[in-house]
């Protein structure tokens, strides 16, 4: 789903407005962490310990997870303070992907010096749990409290201030653009021309609030697994590590959803508008053929005023 729509949104050409390059890249990214997951899913049950494969896509799953959540803070940054305070930060694009890629290095690299990724859970990732060899064979999980501080420390912790502040301030910035249009568009004096381009880039950017929200909810249920986890120092329940399965899944493929829905209806859209626009160019024709033919425009004002066009110059 996420490659579709930027396919889709390479051969509609949207990627050359700010906004629309701003949604690519929060799905580009999506993108990046769906593979990064299957991956880890995948290189879990043939790995041991210390497979150089299992490590590997731990590394790219916890990195691809934090690239998602720090331009998520970007972009709610973006439009807050374009909604709130007529503020177009365009020109800091280049700045936002360069943070969004740089910082998530820093907390990706801990867990690598500090040897804790491999096996855990159902994927490969931060241990939790040290896996033991028993006399008969069997592996045997004993706490690894290191693990637990650090899967804390470099994910759940931080991301789940970063992404409820960005939910909060996507209700915030909601509440004061209902207040505005409840008092009939109050707003700092501004031009019509920068009045207009101002709401034109909030049609096109407004779209994007939904992506914090989205992601917030869906973290709530591998948030609370963890928790279950660190408190009851075992597996959790199997309908628990499914449904942890199943948010993670539909964490990646959401801003995919998004945009081809956000798309589609620009597309649908467009098409009502030149629709349009061809009828009243063929009632026009017709009228001014009747006025060559017929040499008055009373037949050119029956028509127009039956159909709700506007009325052609006589001349």
């Amino acid at each position: 789903l996420c490659a579709s729509s930027i396919i889709c949104l390479v051969l509609l050409r949207l990627y050359t407005k700010s906004s629309y390059r701003l949604a690519l890249y929060q799905v580009s990214s999506s993108l990046l962490f769906g593979v990064a997951s299957l991956g880890a899913f995948y290189a879990f049950p043939m790995s041991g310990s210390n497979s150089a494969t299992c490590m590997a896509f731990a590394f790219l799953a916890q990195y691809t997870i934090w690239v998602q959540i720090v331009f998520t803070a970007c972009l709610t940054f973006h439009l807050f303070c374009l909604s709130v305070f007529y503020k177009n930060l365009a020109k800091c694009e280049p700045t936002y992907v360069l943070f969004s890629l740089l910082v998530p290095l820093v907390l990706a690299i801990v867990p690598l010096t500090t040897k804790s990724y491999g096996p855990s859970d159902v994927w490969c990732w931060i241990q939790s749990l040290n896996y033991i060899n028993s006399t008969n064979g069997t592996m045997i999980p004993e706490p690894n409290f290191n693990g637990k501080v650090e899967q804390m420390a470099l994910l759940y912790g931080p991301a789940f201030t970063i992404l409820l502040a960005c939910s909060g301030g996507v209700i915030v910035m909601g509440i004061i653009l209902a207040c505005r249009a409840f008092k009939n568009g109050a707003a700092p004096a501004v031009t019509n021309s920068g009045q207009q381009h101002h709401q034109q880039l909030l049609k096109q950017l407004l779209p994007l609030t939904v992506y914090p929200i989205i992601f917030f909810l869906f973290f709530l249920t591998p948030f609370a697994n963890r928790l279950y986890m660190i408190r009851e120092d075992n597996v959790p329940p199997e309908s628990l590590t499914y449904a942890v399965v199943f948010f993670i899944t539909s964490w990646s493929m959401a801003p995919g959803v998004g945009l081809l829905v956000h798309m589609a209806i620009i597309f649908f859209n467009t098409r009502k508008r030149r629709g349009c626009g061809r009828k009243v160019r063929n009632y026009v024709s017709i009228d001014e053929e009747s006025i060559a033919t017929r040499g008055t425009s009373q037949r050119t004002v029956s028509v127009t005023s039956a159909t709700h066009y506007v009325i052609p110059d006589e001349t």
